[in-house]
């Protein structure tokens, strides 16, 4: 077999390994971009564009690979040495991997919301918080 081949072939062995979590590492990195955008929406507002620095914006990249690495890495960790010992107590499958998902996303979230506060002065997660306990009233309310 040529080396070209074998190259192509470890690469697509590679790829169907991670299949799985791809749409987790896509998940983070959008929002991490997300917040990036919001990021620039407050240093323009709060700052004009003198603001933006390269060094934050190099951030965002930094942040993409370190978030991508560590789901992936959990990934690999959870399919290959503990999915025996966690499918005993646990049926859902990746269980691990998408908590570490569910954690990035919620730091890129809280960043996101603080951002829009500092422009708009509004709380996205309080509101959010105030709807849900209200949307919880109304459904007992409609029960009884």
């Amino acid at each position: 077999m040529k080396m070209k081949n074998k190259i192509w072939f470890l690469a697509i062995s590679l790829f169907s390994i991670l299949a799985p979590v791809k749409p987790m590492v896509a998940v983070a990195v959008m929002f991490i971009w997300l917040d990036l955008a919001f990021g620039i929406w407050r240093a323009v507002h709060l700052g004009g564009w003198k603001s933006i620095r390269s060094r934050r914006l190099s951030s965002t990249i930094s942040k993409s690979l370190l978030y991508s690495g560590g789901i992936v890495a959990i990934f690999l960790l959870e399919k290959f040495v503990l999915a025996d010992i966690l499918g005993m107590f646990i049926k859902v499958d990746l269980i691990l991997t998408k908590a570490f998902t569910f954690f990035c996303v919620m730091v890129e979230i809280k960043s996101i919301n603080e951002s829009y506060f500092d422009i708009t002065g509004s709380n996205i997660m309080k509101s959010f918080q105030k709807f849900l306990t209200r949307s919880k009233t109304e459904l007992n309310e409609f029960k009884n």
